[in-house]
């Protein structure tokens, strides 16, 4: 696609478009690769993939199949670290018995809650920066598009056949999408967690993170003391004290209600918020094989 040539172009370097790339590749559909840099809210320091979410332990569809499909994937460029426990009451546990059959979801119940040996939390950024040096394209960020045409920031020109965006909430208005913007947060522990804790929150290797503060739009203001006692009130809840904090991690997620969709001239795998590092591996490979 040098210069004006078609063909298939990939914009975003998170972790939707990593999993995009390496199921285009493994599909052997050639593409260029165009990302400002290597994820933004994908750049968190510890990803947790977990099907069960929030304080409701609301089960994600097709959470067992897409746990696989993360596990084959991250595993390839990554360290895994196996093991979630939610805390979850004795006299709740039959109600959640119903919810889990059927599920596709290997669990069972081990002290004070349920363990989910399937799940897991990385580092991301590892994974990223292996995937796009092994993968990656153009260094550029996109400032213009219309069907058959992109424009970026260095001026370059570009006419794909077809634009697969899978960039984050900067660059959503340009393809013009709309969706939520939610503040993530991650404090960073002077303690460490081999086996990751969820609950309201999740404690997981070095972190503390959760998001539920809604921004009108792309910015990253700094942690608001609310939130930071927010997380800190949800550790002490699964630990029994409040864990020392030695710094911090912000970024924005992006949430629609549906992450796949068409847009003018090719489609969108973008919005998942906070479930993006569950479900991408499966729904990039799913719109992929869609392609042919």
């Amino acid at each position: 696609m040098a210069g004006s040539a078609g063909g298939i172009l990939l914009v975003g370097a998170g972790v939707a478009g990593a999993a995009l790339a390496l199921a285009l590749k493994e599909r052997g559909l050639s593409f260029l690769w165009v990302a400002e840099g290597v994820g933004e809210a994908s750049r968190v320091p510890v990803a947790l993939v977990n099907p069960v979410r929030g304080k409701r332990g609301v089960l994600v569809p097709e959470g067992g199949e897409a746990l696989e499909a993360a596990r084959e994937l991250y595993g390839r460029y990554a360290p895994l670290h196996m093991g979630l426990l939610r805390p979850v009451p004795e006299g709740e546990r039959e109600a959640w018995e119903r919810r889990l059959a059927g599920s596709g979801l290997r669990y069972l119940w081990r002290g004070e809650g349920l363990y989910l040996p399937g799940a897991f939390w990385l580092e991301p950024r590892p994974f990223l920066e292996r995937v796009w040096a092994e993968l990656g394209g153009v260094r550029d960020r996109v400032v213009a598009y219309a069907p058959g045409e992109v424009v970026l920031e260095g001026g370059r020109r570009l006419r794909p056949e077809l634009v697969l965006y899978a960039g984050g909430a900067r660059g959503a208005g340009v393809f013009g999408l709309e969706g939520r913007f939610i503040a993530g947060l991650e404090l960073l522990l002077l303690e460490y967690r081999e086996e990751a804790l969820s609950y309201r929150v999740f404690l997981a290797g070095v972190a503390l993170g959760g998001s539920y503060l809604d921004l009108p739009g792309y910015e990253e203001p700094p942690p608001a003391e609310g939130e930071v006692a927010w997380l800190l009130e949800g550790a002490e809840s699964l630990l029994g004290y409040r864990p020392r904090v030695a710094g911090v991690w912000r970024g924005v997620r992006f949430r629609r209600a549906s992450p796949l969709s068409p847009i003018p001239g090719g489609y969108a795998l973008t919005g998942f918020g906070s479930t993006g590092f569950l479900l991408a591996p499966l729904w990039a490979r799913r719109l992929v094989q869609a392609l042919g």
